[in-house]
Order: structure tokens, then C-alpha cells, then sequence
């Protein structure tokens, strides 16, 4: 079974991240498997958990094919879901790879609505601003009539 990026990404309800990797490291692709190994151990405790935990499940495929890079590579609204899909699982505290996904998931989060906020437009922006002006009643009149007749006077 094959499955690609988009898998995530829909889960997540959004499209596919550019940000996603091309050809994960070696060491993102051993670690992307030991976190999905313990998803996996965790989502098999329960009996159709992947269904009731679309985003866990999708996570589980995307660690597979690309590692712990898979995880910045999802949406905002898409890590959301997760971490409150994995907050309400029974999380071992003693499982570094369960707890190391977490993180991971936790800072990727954090990182992108730093991100978010940084990407705002500044007030001062020429493009973000309206600048309004006093006029007369006769500058009204002028451009009410070019409006109507569909042409500018100037």
C-alpha cells in the first residue's frame, strides 16, 4: 500500500505542505520509525482506535515513509489534532519515542504560530492601510456622476 504526503494533509484538512521532504536523512528516518513504532504499540491497545484518531493514524503512515521530517511538514490546525488526539491516550512516560514524538509535536506547533505571527502585516504597510481624505460635496457629485456614466473625467 502506498500512501503519500496528501494522506497527512487531508487528515489534517488542508493541502499539501511545501515544506514536506523531498528524501528524508537517514537519522530522521530511524527516528520517524521508532515514533512510529511506538504509535503504533499505542493505537494497537485499543480496537479501532485509528478510526476514531484519523490524525494518529495518518501521522503513523507519514512517520513510515518520512520520518520525524514529517512532522514539521503538517499544518497548524493538523498538529493541533494530533496533540489533542495523543493527550488523550495513555502516554508511558517512560517510552523516550512516544515522549520524543510529543515534543516534537509540541515545538512544531510552537514554531508555527511564531511563524504565523511574524508573517502579519505591519500597520504602517502601505498595502494594509486606507487612507481617508475630506472631500466636498461637488468631489462627490463628480465622482458619483463617472461612476454612473462608467468613465473617468480626469
Amino acid at each position: 500500500m502506498s500512501v503519500r504526503p496528501e494522506v497527512v494533509a487531508s487528515a489534517s484538512e488542508s493541502g499539501p505542505s511545501p515544506r514536506m521532504p523531498a528524501a528524508p536523512a537517514a537519522g530522521d528516518l530511524l527516528r520517524g520509525r521508532l515514533m512510529q513504532r511506538s504509535l503504533q504499540a499505542l493505537l494497537d491497545r485499543v480496537q479501532g482506535s485509528r478510526a476514531a484518531l484519523p490524525h494518529l493514524a495518518a501521522l503513523e503512515v507519514a512517520l513510515i515513509q518520512h520520518g520525524a521530517g514529517a512532522v514539521p511538514g503538517i499544518s497548524q490546525k493538523g498538529l493541533a489534532k494530533i496533540l489533542g488526539q495523543l493527550r488523550i491516550l495513555p502516554l508511558d512516560p517512560a517510552d523516550s519515542s512516544i515522549q520524543d514524538l510529543l515534543a516534537l509535536v509540541q515545538r512544531s506547533l510552537r514554531l508555527q504560530a511564531r511563524e504565523q505571527q511574524t508573517h502579519q502585516l505591519s500597520p504602517h504597510d502601505p498595502q494594509s492601510t486606507v487612507v481617508i481624505t475630506e472631500g466636498s460635496e461637488s468631489d462627490f457629485m463628480n465622482a458619483l456622476n463617472e461612476a454612473r456614466a462608467g468613465r473617468p473625467e480626469h
